[in-house]
């Protein structure tokens, strides 16, 4: 016999898992289809150290050598531009998406194979997620944690199955996958959701993961 139901969360949560571990769902085929363009979350600040320019420019350099677009935040600062110039620079494409407010702020990158400048933060993150068909969130500070949550929550509640990869270099986000742990000790996160993304260590393991999904690879 079923429990009651207790909650609108309990709810949701009920149903989400229902989608997310049925068997013969679309993302278990999920090698079969064709990534052509693959978002990046990334830090945007200018204080970005150099380490993590680094891996920003390998993430760009490895996309553009497979043929695959970057998507992202539109910035020419930080991570963000690292990551594009450097997938620029090996001739890959490149598209920015920024609201018309944060132009200024972070410095649009204005050189970029294609720029869209949206009315505010909504529709820049719904333009990007229709863009893209795999999400990579890379080292960053609030933006790249809320983009990040909300694209694996979008994920759990059945709006996508499109690949979902956590950049852990150095143990970046260890806390944040310890926090998972404890929701999950705490009742309030099924385990079984662990399986909306995949952590790798480095640019080259991330890059070794999206390979097999790009069939121009």
């Amino acid at each position: 016999m079923a429990r009651p139901v207790k909650s609108i969360t309990d709810w949701l949560s009920r149903v989400a898992a229902r989608f997310i571990f049925k068997k013969n769902r679309p993302d278990i085929i999920i090698a079969s289809m064709r990534i052509e363009n693959v978002c990046v979350f990334c830090a945007s600040s200018r204080n970005t150290p150099e380490k993590w320019l680094s891996v920003g420019r390998q993430v760009g350099i490895g996309l553009a050598r497979m043929g695959i677009g970057v998507v992202y935040g539109g910035a020419s600062i930080g991570m963000m531009g690292a990551l594009a110039d450097a997938a620029l620079a090996e001739g890959g494409r490149v598209t920015g998406v920024i609201p018309k407010w944060l132009r200024i702020k972070e410095v649009a990158h204005e050189d970029l194979t294609r720029l869209v400048v949206t009315e505010d933060m909504h529709l820049r993150k719904t333009a990007m997620y229709e863009m893209s068909d795999a999400f990579v969130v890379a080292p960053g500070g609030l933006g790249t944690l809320e983009e990040a949550l909300e694209i694996i929550t979008w994920k759990q509640l059945g709006i996508h199955t499109k690949p979902v990869f956590l950049l852990n270099p150095e143990g970046y986000f260890d806390n944040l996958l310890a926090q998972f742990e404890k929701c999950s000790e705490q009742m309030l996160m099924d385990r079984r959701s662990f399986v909306l993304w995949k952590t790798t260590s480095s640019p080259d393991e991330l890059l070794e993961l999206i390979k097999p999904l790009n069939i121009q690879a």
